[in-house]
């Protein structure tokens, strides 16, 4: 498909979609002046129907075309920084006869990939960008970087990266539109039909510039680096996934990171079971998605196949990083990306077991709050032994309930199963804290298997899912007694709640007053911060519900510490919550908060605090439930006007 024929299918693409937006914004306006010409009951209510669909449709349109595709992020690599992969670089794009890109930057992904700024419908380039994931310098060999490398400048070459700037316009147009409509349910699939066929169309163009590109690799390494390349990037794309979730990331919730981060996963790659499982992801059969921006491995790999076989190569099979003047630097770049700089530092075994202890902590610490919850009597605070007696009481179904309240809905017959496994995993955690303070185990490390495995002193591993059954009743609390006073543990153990780095997010209570001052109040799992609306959000508009999604996505780029620096913001903690009441009348609701706290001077001090909801805000029952999750029994309704 020629650059000319690529050019009229995007433009196309979104002139259609611009010529269905003028479609209805003109029926609003005939509605419009047959109201005013033909003024009756009838064309009245088409009129209000018409304005209900153009209005937001109009601010969807307005907010698209203000919108700009952001500049890539990731590390900056100058010539100076390392002048061998910009040569490699140069080299290659004088060998596909393209412009080399004007910036590099490292990002932590198996991945690469190009952009470039352009204006007048990608007629004119300007500002070029190549991502390249540090992982793949890690693990694939000179001659299969030089094809992948190969293969992202064959897209400036072929001017794939020219027409990104249209099909990402449409593709924002569209998601504003058919969320702005969500009021509308015949316009809206109107529109969603179209978005169908737009992302058919334009990821069908997409793929077959990924086969064009594929030519490229050839041309620089030949079939077999090009296929090995592609080959391997899936691999390693899988185990990399794997290995930040199971490993490199199992620390970030508590503010831990690995000393060497490549190291490790250089190590996990060498391990012989990991090695089987990634030949494994290979053999496994890809299925074809109309919506993939990419063709399947065997397609690619058949494709390359009928390519003709460049002379005069000369292999490389050093392993990429030759490519760089300090590997240690760009892995420590990474690191800092990844984790930031006030992340502790840790070894391998170090950073695994105790993200493990500190996990199994924090679930013991949830359930043994849901034991409050479900109890709801005052005193002191529940121990491993209130859940046992909990449990033996029949409480358990109850329990798992409370843990799952969160939870995506289920079908009928799912749920138990369900409720059960959520509640066996607690408990395990649970016990589990509970043996390690008591000394009886020791988390032991290992790149295959489970990263964390419980241990006894004589090495002897602890299968925590036989000691715990599968679905927990009153029968089972006799015998996980014994066990666990035979293995030390003392039953009056709590465990105290893990120092986070991070939290999370339970809600959001949208357009909310408190005082005279309208907020966003975002519902942590440490509180709520309200988040103060200025005049001029509430007078554009702001307390509309699409405004709501603008604020909450611009309110995410920031953490809680950032939020809470600026003026106007403020947290009310949910460990300072005694008591809370909410009432509502239809859409209204009223929320009072009796709060008790020491201050720095040790004085005990008491507030009351009322919030209040008026439409267009969060509904009543989504802020009751988004506020029992976060206070449990410490809230009710109230059944009188507060």
């Amino acid at each position: 498909m020629t650059i000319v024929v690529r050019a009229v299918v995007a433009v196309a693409l979104l002139a259609g979609y611009y010529l269905l937006a003028l479609v209805f914004l003109g029926l609003a306006v005939a509605a419009a002046v047959l109201t005013v010409r033909y003024p009756n009951a009838g064309t009245i209510k088409l009129t209000l129907v018409m304005l209900a669909v153009s209005v937001p449709l109009l601010g969807a349109m307005v907010r698209a075309a203000r919108q700009r595709a952001e500049r890539p992020a990731g590390v900056p690599v100058t010539r100076a920084d390392e002048p061998v992969l910009w040569n490699v670089i140069d080299d290659l794009a004088a060998r596909v006869s393209t412009r080399p890109p004007d910036e590099v930057l490292f990002v932590p992904e198996v991945n690469a990939a190009v952009s470039e700024d352009t204006r007048w419908l990608g007629l004119r380039g300007r500002r070029r960008y190549m991502l390249i994931g540090v992982p793949l310098l890690e693990t694939l060999t000179n001659d299969q970087m030089r094809a992948v490398l190969g293969h992202e400048l064959g897209h400036y070459s072929g001017r794939h990266t020219r027409l990104g700037g249209l099909t990402y316009r449409g593709a924002v147009s569209l998601a504003h539109t058919v969320e702005a409509l969500s009021g509308s349910s015949f316009a809206r699939r109107v529109f969603e039909a179209y978005a169908k066929l737009y992302f058919r169309v334009s990821q069908g163009v997409r793929r077959r510039q990924e086969i064009e590109a594929d030519r490229f690799m050839v041309q620089i390494a030949g079939r077999a680096a090009a296929a090995t390349a592609l080959q391997q990037v899936r691999a390693t794309a899988a185990a990399w996934s794997f290995f930040l979730d199971r490993f490199a990331g199992a620390g970030v919730r508590y503010g831990l990171a690995p000393a060497d981060l490549f190291g490790g996963f250089r190590a996990l790659l060498a391990e012989p079971s990991r090695r089987g499982e990634m030949a494994e992801v290979l053999r496994q059969p890809e299925e074809r998605d109309p919506y993939d921006s990419h063709p399947t491995l065997a397609e690619r790999l058949e494709a390359i196949g009928r390519c003709p076989e460049p002379q005069g190569l000369r292999p490389d099979q050093r392993l990429a990083t030759a490519l760089l003047t300090d590997p240690h630097r760009a892995a420590h770049a990474m690191r800092q990306a990844m984790f930031g700089d006030e992340a502790t530092v840790l070894d391998w075994a170090e950073l695994v077991c105790r993200s493990a202890a500190l996990e199994a902590a924090e679930e013991g610490t949830r359930l043994l709050e849901q034991v409050e919850r479900v109890t709801g009597a005052p005193g002191p605070a529940p121990t491993l032994g209130t859940l046992l007696d909990l449990l033996e009481r029949g409480g358990g179904p109850a329990l798992a309930a409370e843990l799952c309240r969160d939870l995506p809905e289920l079908p009928p017959d799912r749920v138990g199963e369900a409720h059960a496994a959520v509640l066996r995993g607690h408990v395990i955690g649970l016990f589990t804290s509970a043996l390690l303070s008591a000394g009886s185990v020791r988390y032991r490390f290992s790149w295959s298997g489970a990263p964390a495995r419980p241990v006894a002193h004589d090495g002897t591993e602890i299968d925590m899912s036989r000691v715990v059954p599968e679905q927990i009743g009153p029968q089972h609390v006799p015998g996980l007694r014994s066990w666990l006073r035979q293995a030390g543990v003392d039953l009056a153990h709590r465990p105290p709640r893990p120092d986070r780095a991070s939290i999370d997010l339970l809600g959001v209570l949208y357009a909310v007053e408190q005082d005279g001052e309208y907020y966003d109040a975002l519902v942590l799992d440490v509180g709520l911060l309200f988040v103060r609306l200025s005049g001029t959000e509430v007078m554009r508009g702001g307390m509309s519900q699409t405004a709501w999604h603008q604020r909450t996505e611009r309110m995410l780029r920031s953490s809680p510490a950032e939020l809470l620096e600026r003026d106007g913001n403020w947290l009310l903690g949910a460990k300072d919550v005694t008591r809370a009441a909410m009432w509502a009348k239809g859409d209204k609701w009223t929320l009072s908060v009796d709060c008790a706290w020491t201050d720095d001077q040790g004085v005990r001090r008491q507030a009351a605090v009322r919030v209040q909801g008026q439409p267009p805000c969060t509904e009543p029952a989504e802020a009751m439930k988004i506020l029992h999750s976060l206070l449990g029994p410490r809230i009710t309704w109230s059944q009188e006007k507060l």
